[in-house]
């Protein structure tokens, strides 16, 4: 019997044999819904059966389904979240202490946490086995269902005021969306929720969730490629959810010419498995020969007619231009010469995207123009880090959360939303004091669990700011790291999908955890259901 299994068995027995292994992740292969042989007499056999069919649920080894059990607050997750699509995350650091590595809930309580479904009782607590209560179910359900789940709504029940003030909007919801219902005009938010009943309430929100189809456009998916070869990119984008790739091949030359280092198997690779190539074309932040190509018509329209000569000669789909650290002189050059790339690619039919800076108010953004960028462009490519930034004279999150949603918000007043891709950090800094000097070293996500590992570091989830900060010492130094891992990037998808952006973009691919891609994949399913109920 191997370990899994061994717990399995352990759990079933300290819940005397009848723990909800629909929650413990026993398949519905195991046994068919005609085993089950306790549901005869069930209210919810139809719904539990249904169920069982769609792998949410499933009896126990002995093919028992105890229907009128209480289900517990990690079990009520992980049904929800099969429900609707969500997979378990395996991430590094453990969201709640109570449920830790080694339980069978932890993928599920982790995908929850990152996607800000289930709070815990407390900032590490999670109580995975206390029973969930009725109004409990109903701000879980709410919070994965609801996008405005703030929104002041009536609670038309006779047992009103003994429902908990936090869980009020929560109630009203569920019962105005017919997840949850009453009895003879009681809620019972206090109540247990049995198995039965928990098998009725997801069957109506998978019966709404396959009623709808929601037509959207798809999301892009792009990443940046970032020393690494060829095989090695295609390597890194295989695991990833990444469908745009942006192989950094072209750059200005001081004398104004563009250099070409295309690699024409990535790009036949990439069409191959479905995946389009915006290939990029960069100043390396040399402010000098941007002014010079830039304010001198003849070599921009050069420009254009090589980076438009290649999408014919390698057969791209588009062009992503990467113009960092120029003068805001050229602001005025930049938009002209943007707009005169736009018009040659769009008669290829290639998309245009343009890398744009946080709207700082100062030299580093004023260059650029936002809203006539987005007449042209296909998108603006938002890059949402660098918060705090090397060289600067405050330690700090590279991108915490209120700081993506500020940004967002302030650059949408200048762009329609459909045009902007939100790109998002996949590295992170160790930020130390070197005598008077603040000091600071890039690190990819890999690097940063490996010195929090390697240290003994001290890692507190900061909900203020949506991520861990982990401090620890060396050589009698204090060093702090804001981590990104996958808690913290579901937060941040989810944060930038609340408005109906073009797609999201990742610097670099390659410097991640594999776990952040389950749980950015979990963000955009749940944004996807929302659009369906």
């Amino acid at each position: 019997m191997n370990k899994q299994r061994i717990h399995i068995w352990f759990v079933s027995l300290v819940f005397l044999m009848y723990s909800l292994t629909l929650a413990i992740g026993v398949p519905a292969s195991t046994a068919s819904t005609s085993s089950l042989r306790d549901i005869g007499n069930s209210y919810a056999q139809k719904q539990i059966r249904s169920l069982h069919e769609a792998g949410v649920i499933a009896g126990d080894e002995n093919g028992y389904f105890h229907p009128t059990s209480p289900v517990t607050r990690a079990e009520f997750v992980t049904m929800l979240s099969r429900t609707v699509g969500i997979k378990p995350v395996s991430g590094t650091i453990v969201s709640y202490t109570d449920v830790p590595k080694s339980s069978w809930a932890y993928g599920y309580v982790q995908a929850a946490a990152a996607l800000n479904i289930a709070n815990g009782i407390g900032p590490t607590t999670f109580a995975p086995k206390r029973t969930i209560s009725r109004e409990e179910a109903a701000a879980f359900l709410v919070r994965a269902l609801e996008q405005n789940a703030s929104t002041t709504t009536n609670l038309n029940v006779k047992d009103a005021k003994m429902v908990s003030s936090w869980a009020r909007n929560s109630v009203s919801k569920a019962m105005q969306n017919n997840w949850l219902v009453g009895y003879q005009g009681y809620f019972r938010p206090s109540a247990p929720l049995s198995r039965q009943e928990t098998a009725v309430i997801l069957q109506r929100i998978l019966d709404d969730l396959n009623a709808q189809t929601a037509a959207s456009r798809p999301l892009v998916s792009l990443g940046w490629q970032y020393q690494s070869t060829t095989e090695e990119f295609i390597a890194q984008v295989k695991k990833s959810s990444v469908n745009t790739l942006s192989p950094r091949w072209y750059f200005l030359q001081k004398d104004g010419t563009v250099s070409d280092f295309s690699d024409v198997s990535l790009v036949n690779w990439a069409h191959d498995n479905g995946k389009q190539v915006w290939a990029l074309f960069g100043n390396k932040f040399d402010s000098a020969a941007t002014h010079a190509a830039l304010s001198d018509a003849g070599k921009r329209k050069a420009i254009v007619q090589k980076l438009s000569g290649f999408i014919d000669k390698y057969q791209l789909d588009g062009i992503n231009v990467d113009f960092e650290g120029f003068a805001p002189g050229d602001r005025n050059n930049f938009t002209l010469f943007i707009q005169e790339l736009a018009t040659a690619l769009h008669a290829k039919g290639a998309v245009l995207s343009v890398d744009i800076p946080p709207d700082s108010g100062t030299d580093w953004s004023e260059p650029y123009d936002f809203t006539e960028l987005a007449k042209y462009a296909d998108y603006l490519v938002l890059m949402a880090y660098e918060e705090h930034w090397v060289g600067g004279t405050k330690s700090g999150s590279v991108a915490s959360l209120p700081w993506i949603k500020k940004i967002i918000s302030d650059l949408l007043d200048e762009m329609p939303a459909k045009k902007l891709i939100v790109g998002l950090p996949l590295y992170t800094r160790d930020w130390y004091q070197s005598g008077k000097q603040l000091q600071s070293v890039d690190l990819s996500i890999p690097e940063s669990y490996q010195l929090i590992s390697q240290y003994k570091a001290s890692s507190t989830w900061d909900d203020s700011i949506g991520q861990y900060r982990s401090t620890y010492k060396k050589q009698g130094v204090t060093h702090s790291i804001w981590l990104e891992e996958s808690r913290s990037m579901g937060l941040k998808v989810q944060a930038s999908l609340q408005w109906d952006i073009g797609g999201l973009a990742y610097w670099y691919v390659g410097s991640e955890s594999t776990d952040m891609w389950t749980a950015i994949a979990n963000s955009i399913t749940l944004k996807q259901a929302r659009a369906r109920l």
